[in-house]
């Protein structure tokens, strides 16, 4: 058993994360199945309840985004968009902070969660619009690794 000891802002952060990290083996299979989705959308909404105990605006706009993601993926696409408009209220809010956590590549995914949902609710047009957006931020991050991530992601989007 282990014996870690962690103060109480330590243990959100924990969880948060391993929460928010454990959902990607989900995003990443083509035809999950509805527990999978299920326990994905349960580790979303973990994810974000830890990290607004102990994390900042950034972690709160990484945790929604996740939480559009797995609806999108699970072709909710109401809901879908919903928590994707959310998140991007949310990020410019964060984009505009002092939040050290914000990054470059934050803006790409949120587009790009952004186009998911779009693509889930049946709304081309959007989802194009969208598309095009994160690839341009795409297009301008300096780290090739943040980018090829990015793109990786981007490049899943699949447009009605």
């Amino acid at each position: 058993m282990d014996n870690e000891k962690l103060t109480l802002e330590e243990f959100h952060k924990k969880i948060g994360a391993q929460a928010h990290n454990g959902i990607w083996n989900v995003l990443d299979n083509n035809e999950p199945s509805e527990t999978e989705l299920e326990e994905a959308l349960e580790m979303a909404y973990t994810s974000r309840y830890h990290w607004k105990k102990a994390g900042t605006l950034t972690n709160d706009v990484r945790a929604v985004y996740m939480i559009s993601r797995v609806y999108s993926h699970w072709n909710r696409g109401e809901r879908a968009l919903e928590y994707a408009y959310l998140m991007l209220n949310l990020a410019k809010k964060a984009e505009k902070s002092d939040d050290e956590n914000w990054a470059s590549f934050d803006m790409p995914f949120v587009y790009e969660a952004l186009a998911k949902a779009h693509a889930a609710a049946g709304n081309r047009d959007e989802c194009d619009k969208y598309v095009k957006m994160s690839q341009e931020l795409i297009d301008a991050l300096a780290d090739k690794q943040d980018k090829d991530i990015c793109q990786g992601e981007l490049d899943k989007v699949k447009c009605p």
